[in-house]
């Protein structure tokens, strides 16, 4: 099959989608592997895909698209990327402040490139930058107002607070970091969990931005806080179910990734819930902009230096979720 001219079925099944998977990072993976190895900035590491943050999750798309599909290319293009030497480079950058602008959202993805590498590469080269990181995204965090966390959770782009309490907490249970582990359990339920009337479920049919800002909260929620209370809470939140339909046209460069940022948020409802209208709603939206390359993988400034990362993200969550099985054996 040519991965530039993919054909998809109409009838977006579970079944279909499995067996599609593989096809639809590779495909993806050739278009972030495009942008990664072009010098867009002054970066001395993450130069590719426009601007810092989209090369970020550029890096984590590659390593995880050789990891589920076992194509060593993508591990070559990041090798090449991450010397010690840029490294070095990015450390001293963000050390002197530069990076601030990248807080919350490019922060968090740093976190979770970091594990990817760590937990799969056995690569340690992107800790020095990842604690301060860290530290960076804790402070930022802990240090809003009551004000503050309701504008960031009700944000749908790079200022959303949910992504970036996901993205810390992860990194917590990945390096053991009880206290801060137990921090951001305290805060998601007194500081989180509140907002139900500031965002409401179907505030997620807005389609201007990239994320879904209800389930972005629900993400954060459902991990984090203990089971009997998060399923105690999106049982309420939800008893008025918001169905979506993907989009088949956006309306802004940041609408073309909402399709899959709304999947990882339908993949986390289905685990919770093992509703199966949440998984077909998670491939529907996935599917359905694969068919339609126009929104990931032809047009470089407004697209494809950053859909098909979230692509690949999305896809990865249901692969990820077989491994984390298998390994509970």
């Amino acid at each position: 099959m040519s991965r530039e001219n993919l054909q998809f079925s109409d009838q977006n099944s579970w079944e279909k989608f499995c067996a599609m998977r593989m096809d639809y990072i590779s495909a993806l993976a050739e278009v972030v592997e495009r942008g990664m190895i072009k010098q867009d900035t002054t970066h001395p590491a993450f130069c590719g895909c426009i601007d810092w943050h989209s090369s970020v999750h550029g890096t984590y798309a590659l390593l995880a698209a050789s990891r589920l599909t076992g194509e060593s290319r993508w591990v070559d293009v990041v090798e090449s990327i991450l010397t010690s030497e840029r490294l070095v480079g990015e450390l001293a950058c963000l050390q002197r402040g530069e990076l601030t602008h990248e807080l919350p959202y490019g922060y968090a993805w740093f976190l979770k490139l970091t594990q990817e590498r760590e937990r799969w590469g056995g690569q340690t080269d992107l800790l020095p930058l990842a604690t301060e990181i860290s530290r960076q995204l804790e402070q930022w965090i802990f240090s809003l107002s009551n004000d503050e966390v309701l504008h960031h959770v009700l944000r749908r782009e790079y200022g959303n607070l949910s992504w970036a309490v996901l993205n810390l907490w992860e990194w917590s249970q990945w390096k053991g970091l009880v206290e801060l582990g137990e921090r951001l359990r305290i805060f998601t339920k007194e500081r989180l969990m509140t907002l139900d009337k500031h965002l409401p479920s179907s505030s997620d049919e807005q389609t201007d931005e990239f994320f879904a800002a209800s389930l972005q909260r629900t993400r954060a929620i459902l991990p984090i806080v203990e089971s009997d209370e998060s399923q105690a809470w999106l049982t309420s939140y939800y008893k008025n179910q918001i169905i979506l339909t993907p989009l088949t046209m956006v309306s802004t460069p940041h609408s073309g990734g909402l399709n899959f940022s709304r999947a990882w948020g339908f993949w986390s409802l289905f685990i919770a819930t093992g509703d199966e209208s949440f998984r077909d709603m998670y491939v529907n939206h996935i599917v359905t902009h694969m068919e339609s390359p126009q929104y990931w993988r032809d047009d470089y400034k407004k697209y494809s230096h950053w859909v098909p990362q979230f692509g690949i993200y999305a896809i990865a969550l249901s692969l990820d979720e077989k491994v984390r099985k298998l390994e509970e054996l």
